[in-house]
């Protein structure tokens, strides 16, 4: 690396660092010599000169009618280098706090996966979260995704994710339900009414994922706490609502002894 870069990287510019160097090889020289040997226009090198000078790299030696320019010391840079480093460091904390402040305002963020390897990365990101809570229509994940369910079936029977199904009452989302096992951390519902969840839905880690098959495959992932938090208390009143497999698995029983 030339000592010219290594002055550039420890605080002066380019120019700086010629001037600098310039002087360094002279000794004590006027700003006429300076200047070709340090490759820049004689007007810029007064400027240059200057802008050292204030810094207290540059010394004014005096010469009957003349001014010879001469270079500090470079140990000056390295003092120099250590008053920023403890100036820094003092504000340190300062800047730490507007950076916490800042992460706390989160931008709302939409990302958008089209075809059939996108939207399966996400719902891998989806079996990686701790909880879980899907409202849908099973029919479509399971024509494209069949192994998608019953995956994340075993990873909550073994204690690994809690994971919450909001179904319907149709034929398709009961059969399935009835191939799950169930238990603390595999739990499914059934909406009450008549109908069917065109998406398949699911939130979590404070994320939303909405899942289209129809006509052609895609996702929505919003990642923005107050989406996150509105869908979330929308879901606990439906889920609150909603019949337990349990019960529907009576009523069936009972229907069929009818």
């Amino acid at each position: 690396m030339e000592l010219s870069e290594v002055l550039v990287k420890i605080g002066l510019n380019d120019k700086e660092a010629k001037v600098y160097l310039a002087m360094l090889a002279l000794g004590p020289a006027t700003a006429y010599r300076i200047a070709p040997k340090a490759g820049i226009k004689r007007s810029i090198t007064y400027v240059v000169l200057e802008s050292l000078h204030v810094r207290g790299l540059v010394s004014v030696v005096p010469e009957g009618e003349r001014k010879l320019f001469m270079a500090s010391d470079p140990g000056k840079l390295l003092g120099e280098i250590e008053e920023k480093k403890e100036l820094y460091k003092r504000f340190l904390p300062n800047l730490e706090a507007l950076y916490l402040d800042a992460s706390k305002k989160e931008k709302p963020q939409v990302q958008f996966f089209e075809g059939k390897e996108a939207m399966f990365s996400l719902y891998e990101k989806i079996y990686e979260s701790k909880d879980v809570a899907f409202f849908s229509t099973i029919r479509d994940i399971l024509s494209v995704f069949p192994e998608f369910p019953k995956k994340l079936n075993e990873k909550a029977m073994a204690g690994k994710a809690h994971v919450r199904e909001l179904l319907t009452k149709s034929s398709q989302d009961i059969a399935y339900a009835k191939t799950m096992e169930h238990g603390q951390y595999f739990e499914q519902r059934f909406a009450g009414g008549i109908g069917e969840f065109f998406t398949d839905n699911c939130l979590f880690d404070g994320q939303v994922a909405f899942f289209v098959f129809d006509p052609f495959l895609y996702a929505v992932l919003v990642r923005s706490d107050g989406v996150y938090k509105s869908l979330k208390t929308l879901y606990e009143f439906a889920w609150g609502s909603a019949e337990p497999f349990e019960q529907i698995i009576k009523e069936e029983e009972k229907t069929a002894l009818v």
